[in-house]
């Protein structure tokens, strides 16, 4: 099966679910009994429920965490928009995580000089 979003053509993989190699731009905030990690990377499948995404390392089955899409589409052509999904992490290894999606919210993007900040902030 094959799905057309503009001029980008995306090829699901049966199954189940649905899912789509989606590689885009993520930042993390992820948190447990034993405290918060904070990382980059990039998702590689998503579907309506999951996402798998290549991570920095620390993120361990149980934990919750906020993951920050750059999304690839502007908002009225000329915004940009984030995709924020609240996850709960349930794999993770060599690199790779894989969490299930528990509620999802498009926003609009922050100036990234002003995110830059509160994640310097924030790591201090």
């Amino acid at each position: 099966m094959t799905t057309i979003q503009g001029s980008q053509h995306r090829t699901a993989i049966p199954g189940p679910l649905r899912w789509y190699p989606i590689p885009l731009q993520l930042r993390y905030k992820a948190t447990s009994k034993w405290g918060t990690v904070y990382g980059s990377g990039q998702s590689r499948m998503m579907s309506s429920q999951d996402i798998i995404f290549a991570s920095g390392g620390g993120l361990q089955p149980g934990m919750i965490a906020e993951i920050i899409v750059a999304w690839p589409r502007l908002l009225d052509e000329r915004i940009p928009l984030q995709l924020v999904l609240q996850v709960t992490i349930t794999g993770s290894q060599h690199g790779v995580a894989d969490a299930r999606i528990v509620a999802y919210d498009f926003r609009i993007a922050g100036r990234p000089e002003a995110s830059d900040r509160a994640e310097a902030v924030a790591v201090a």
